[in-house]
């Protein structure tokens, strides 16, 4: 058996092995033991003294819980007390004398205990050991921790102390908890589950093995702590674990979770993931923390596998009948909270049932699976296309707008969107095949509206649409149908009116303050072939929606260039400028500088006569962008002017960086600047802004000389105005000018 080191003698108490390491003591019973049995060996019965003396040795010796023995430089016991005897299966006196070959079961062993002491008596020193001997009473195998003291005898010949403790039972306990700990990881990484510790002191978090195999990941091969757990968690699922680990620790139930993790390879894998505080301090806080989780991937896929067959058409992947209905109905509930209105489209392919008897069942699948692919494509990602039976599908657009014209508008975009998409030829196995929709459209957001109602209201739209030649769409309101297709004529007419040049500009006189006429603001007008004149507010939110306000951009554009041009003629008007305003969209066009710059060289005209009027929204998007286009026309001379100041997003930090020349005060100030004291503030306000940066301002809406007054004490130089002219043909101008919108 292997030796323990000196200092473990500490531990142990003469009378039993916790004493035994306490030197002084085992040398006085060395001392003791050697003088007595010295005398009694070599001197015979020395008389009454020294028989007391000894029976009282032999009393405390025999009624010792330990082994004690005493040899001789041979091995021979000089002295034993009665444990030993005990367990040799004889008596103290019998083993005087004898060596370990009389008594022990077997030769080896005895031959194990002579050469061991001797070994001993030969270091010199005091060891300490752990044996293990057979009891000849039971046959059974006894553990033994021993001190073993080397000394000189009185005879000068070596001798040896051994004080030994049977520590069988200790031994036997230790064995019972290794075995039962080998049991327990046997069956901890036996179980198919990861198990986990997590000491909240040192955060410090132990895994067994089978942990790492369900990542696989060899032991080792990643560490165990918290970090590394949190970088296997599913980044989507951090947040949510981390919460429900929390709740625990704050003593609110165990933790129950399910989330993902990120395998080794970079698969994904559900767990089940569990566990308790087994341990608080006295004040509550957790200190320790264990639990496991299980795979459950198997099961969260077959869970998905049945709510894709509850909730999805098995042909197309889209939402079916069932998952349609519900989503239906919380898109209506989102509208009554939002106050936005959506449309339910109904959808039903023209003539499937010939293309399947035709061209077979097959055709036909492969058709419904691509119209679904496309349909899913002419949605947003918030909407819904469902397929809810046979060719029939279904679209849920929601929040289109916050009235019922403009999400008429919108849905009837998509609609048109939808009809292009489906009618495109599809190839079917190297077969053309042709399909087109008709489509039945309702609106909802109203508080009586429900699922059931919307559906046969977009059917009956549908069938409306059917009868109209298929192909087409309808709504089911025969008012707001009518507002569609009097929307889509008049965009219709609109892009005709384009083509035919039919748009124009009117020129507003731009004044100073002793009324001499400096520039003009050209202003679009529709000269429409039966209703003749038609202001801008009835068409351009139209052609904002529809894409053509560039086309018009670009026709108002070149006309105003073609007039500066005519002016540059006439003594009288060569020195005046043209505003042209440009939307959002036609400034953030990519090729917009290039446009501008087209426009005046192709006519002749001198860039420097013209102001390009922005409104505040045009910088809302990208300022940077913003900055760079104006920096480039601003260097062939282009001047800029803020539309409708005060009206949006004003803000000194665009005012100081872009490189403006004017600001136009909106005329919903100027209207009340002699009634309202706050539009009057803010008309001062704003001139005093524009001075300071050095920006010259147009007031727009001036239309009496109140107005006028006030502007011009206030600093005001420029004034356009009903006061000084209405917007007039350009053929009007005093002198000649230019009048319809020609072809760049």
């Amino acid at each position: 058996m292997s030796a323990l080191t000196p200092e473990t003698l500490a531990d142990c108490p003469l009378h039993s092995l916790a004493d035994a390491g306490t030197a002084h003591r085992i040398d006085a019973l060395k001392a003791e033991l050697e003088r007595l049995t010295g005398m009694a060996w070599h001197a015979g019965d020395a008389g009454p003294h020294l028989r007391e003396q000894q029976s009282l040795l032999r009393t405390v010796l025999d009624e010792s819980p330990d082994f004690i023995v005493l040899k001789d430089h041979e091995g021979n016991f000089l002295l034993c007390n009665k444990p030993v005897a005990d367990f040799y299966g004889t008596t103290p006196e019998a083993m005087v004398g004898k060596h370990d070959g009389h008594f022990s079961a077997t030769p080896e062993q005895a031959e194990f205990f002579r050469r061991n002491v001797l070994d001993v008596m030969a270091r010199g020193h005091t060891e300490v050991v752990f044996e293990e001997s057979t009891d000849d009473r039971s046959g059974q195998t006894r553990y033994f921790k021993s001190i073993k003291k080397p000394f000189i005898g009185d005879n000068g010949l070596p001798r040896i102390l051994v004080i030994a403790q049977d520590i069988t039972d200790i031994r036997r306990a230790q064995q019972q908890v290794q075995e039962s700990e080998r049991r327990l990881s046997y069956v901890l990484n036996a179980t198919g589950e990861g198990v986990w510790d997590w000491d909240l002191g040192t955060n410090a978090l132990q895994h067994n093995a089978r942990w790492f195999e369900l990542l696989g990941y060899a032991k080792g091969e990643l560490e165990s702590s918290i970090a590394a757990f949190e970088r296997c968690v599913f980044a989507d699922d951090l947040d949510d674990t981390r919460a429900a680990i929390q709740r625990c620790l704050d003593g609110h139930g165990p933790y129950r979770h399910e989330h993902r993790m990120q395998r080794k390879d970079g698969s994904t894998m559900w767990v089940f993931d569990r566990g308790d505080v087994v341990e608080r301090d006295a004040e509550g806080r957790p200190l320790r923390m264990v639990g496991s989780f299980a795979d459950v991937n198997e099961r969260k896929v077959a869970e998905a596998m049945t709510e894709r067959l509850a909730f999805y058409d098995p042909l197309t992947g889209l939402p079916n009948r069932r998952l349609m209905l519900d989503r239906l109905q919380q898109a209506i509930r989102t509208s009554g909270r939002s106050g936005l209105f959506g449309a339910l489209m109904f959808i039903d392919l023209d003539n499937f049932k010939d293309l399947n008897d035709c061209n077979g069942h097959g055709t036909g699948d492969a058709l419904l699976q691509q119209v679904g692919q496309r349909l899913r494509q002419c949605v947003r990602q918030r909407d819904t296309a469902a397929r809810i039976g046979g060719d029939e599908f279904v679209l849920i657009l929601e929040e289109l707008g916050s009235s019922l014209l403009d999400t008429a508008g919108h849905a009837e975009l998509v609609a048109a969107k939808v009809i292009d998409a489906v009618g495109q030829p599809y190839d079917i196995e190297g077969v053309a095949i042709s399909s087109t929709p008709s489509i039945g459209i309702a609106l909802f957001g109203a508080p009586a509206d429900t699922a059931d109602e919307l559906l046969k209201r977009a059917d009956f739209a549908m069938y409306q649409a059917k009868d109209a030649g298929r192909n087409t769409l309808r709504f089911f309101d025969p008012a707001m149908q009518e507002a569609v297709l009097s929307r889509t004529q008049w965009l219709a007419q609109l892009r005709t009116a384009i083509d035919r040049r039919e748009l124009c500009i009117h020129l507003q006189p731009i004044v100073d303050g002793d009324r001499r006429t400096v520039g003009a603001e050209a202003l679009v007008r529709w000269n429409h072939p039966e209703r003749g004149l038609v202001s801008p507010a009835d068409f351009i939110p139209l052609a904002e929606q529809s894409g053509l306000i560039l086309a018009i951009g670009e026709q108002v554009l070149d006309a105003a260039c073609r007039q500066l041009v005519a002016w540059s003629a006439q003594p009288a008007n060569r020195a005046l400028s043209i505003s042209v305003n440009v939307s959002a969209r036609q400034f953030h066009h990519p090729d917009f500088v290039a446009r501008v710059l087209d426009a005046a060289e192709r006519t002749g005209a001198d860039p420097a006569r013209l102001t390009l009027e922005l409104t505040e929204s045009v910088l809302l998007d990208d300022l940077a962008e913003v900055i760079v286009k104006m920096t480039a026309l601003k260097a062939r001379g282009v001047c800029f002017s803020i539309d409708d100041f005060g009206t949006g997003w004003s803000s000194l930090s665009y005012l100081k960086r872009l490189p403006l020349d004017e600001l136009k005060i909106d005329r919903s100030f100027i209207n009340d600047v002699l009634t309202d004291p706050n539009d009057a503030s803010i008309v001062q306000t704003m001139l005093v802004l524009a001075r300071s940066l050095s920006l010259e301002v147009v007031a727009e809406g001036v239309e009496t000389a109140g107005q006028r007054e006030f502007l011009a004490g206030h600093g005001c130089r420029l004034f356009q105005g009903w006061l000084y002219g209405r917007p007039m043909p350009a053929a009007d101008w005093p002198i000649a000018g230019y009048g319809p919108l020609s072809s760049p």
